[in-house]
């Protein structure tokens, strides 16, 4: 056999070598996949939500299915042999066979949220100790608590099916406003303190190093009727309508369910105005006076070229605007307060697991 056939035949079975030994997929798959379903799932999440809110407002009852797991299994075989035979003809003969076989298999477990998973996550009041954490996350106070309060004190918010009629106090934005201030100037804080019955939640309004800020404290303690705080700072945030710890200051507040959160939220969306006149839905209505905008979801035939979330129900396009950050950052905080609800759940009861492939 020539020298160039040997060479040739080298390099083949050298190249099937290394091809049945470099078989790890592992850190290859995972640094791609695992960014992969992570966008996956906030999409969708997103998507869910969204429906939902588009569903509330048109009369129907949200629903909710949980990814529990998510399992991707990989494998890769490859197999190869080669052989020649050279005769006194000098004739040759050889040959190299080869495979490979790559298989993936996702599979995604899903929950239905129905039952008393449904009343516990959707249905009961969110706690104290569960909402003012998130101020301390960097969460935009009065945002969170337009969202998350039906009370503050004795101030109300509005009821979303109030259909645009005062229903809410009319200092009620300016209190969420202040406390917003001091906490954009570094003097509002956050603690929670786990005691044997429950859990204590504390705003911690610290303007020692903020004098300026004092006279917005006090304001906030008038509007929200707290008694001057001792000098620890320290006003206990608890579950209730009014009185509280005895010498001590505090916040009573009535906090909203997730499915309240998103009612409020679905009140103002933009519906197209023939649903309106065909009466399958309201018209949008606010507060008399009250010109905000908290999460702007907007209609069309089509959907933009790009959105923040989008979702088609029958005919129509829903979505948050990519361009829209107010509405974006509001969307976040309910998606926020969507999994603390749903962190009291219950994963034991049947699920359905559905393999993509």
């Amino acid at each position: 056999m020539s020298l160039g056939r040997r060479l040739s035949m080298t390099g083949l079975l050298g190249g099937m070598a290394a091809l049945a030994g470099c078989t790890s997929i592992g850190p290859r798959s995972l640094n791609r996949d695992q960014l992969d379903y992570t966008r996956a799932i906030s999409e969708s999440s997103k998507r869910q939500t969204l429906f939902n809110l588009v569903r509330m407002r048109y009369g129907d009852a949200p629903s909710f299915v949980a990814i529990n797991q998510l399992v991707s299994s990989y494998s890769l075989q490859s197999s190869g042999s080669g052989g020649f035979g050279a005769f006194q003809s000098n004739f040759t003969r050889w040959g190299l066979l080869g495979g490979l076989q790559y298989t993936d298999t996702p599979t995604f477990t899903l929950q239905p949220v129905v039952g008393d998973q449904f009343v516990e996550a959707y249905l009961r009041p969110l706690a104290p100790d569960e909402v003012l954490p998130l101020i301390q996350s960097g969460i935009p106070a009065n945002r969170l608590f337009w969202l998350a309060l039906q009370s503050i004190g004795p101030l109300q918010n509005s009821q979303p099916l109030g259909r645009g009629r005062h229903t809410g106090s009319p200092e009620f934005y300016q209190a969420l406003d202040l406390i917003r201030q001091v906490q954009d100037a570094g003097g509002l804080g956050v603690e929670v303190r786990k005691t044997k019955d429950r859990n204590r939640a504390f705003l911690i309004f610290d303007t020692r190093h903020l004098p300026h800020m004092a006279p917005l404290v006090q304001q906030i303690y008038r509007l929200l009727r707290v008694s001057q705080p001792s000098s620890s700072r320290l006003v206990e945030v608890f579950y209730g309508h009014d009185g509280g710890p005895a010498g001590r200051a505090a916040i009573p507040i009535m906090t909203r369910s997730l499915l309240g959160v998103m009612a409020a939220i679905s009140a103002e969306i933009e519906v197209p105005q023939a649903d309106v006149e065909a009466r399958r839905t309201l018209q949008t209505l606010r507060e008399p006076g009250d010109q905000r905008h908290v999460l702007s979801i907007q209609s069309g035939a089509e959907p933009p070229p790009r959105a923040y979330a989008a979702v088609q129900i029958e005919e129509t396009w829903f979505w948050v605007a990519d361009n829209d950050m107010s509405s974006k950052l509001t969307f976040s905080i309910l998606q926020l307060l969507k999994a603390i609800a749903e962190s009291t759940q219950d994963t034991s009861s049947a699920v359905l697991t559905i393999p993509t492939r």
